[in-house]
């Protein structure tokens, strides 16, 4: 299975919903979608922070802002 196909936990962090676990969907070298539907009510624009989970090295905290929006989770752009 390629890289980008894999789906892996994902902990998105944001003031007004707090951290929130989603699954990647569409992993690029520009950008994630996350699936969750909490996360839609993130407006486009929003800065959050995104860490991978359940990695045997740990991942680091990744600064991202939203670009779509819709009802099952976000797109999101590396910043």
């Amino acid at each position: 299975m390629s890289e980008h196909r894999k789906s892996f936990r994902i902990k998105i962090s944001h003031e007004s919903i707090g951290d929130c676990l989603g699954q990647t969907r569409n992993l690029s070298t520009t950008g994630v979608y996350v699936k969750h539907p909490q996360l839609s009510a993130l407006p486009r624009g929003a800065v959050v922070y995104g860490q991978v989970q359940d990695l045997p090295t740990g991942a680091p905290r990744v600064r991202m802002e939203v670009v779509l929006v819709d009802a099952d989770g976000i797109g999101l752009r590396y910043l």
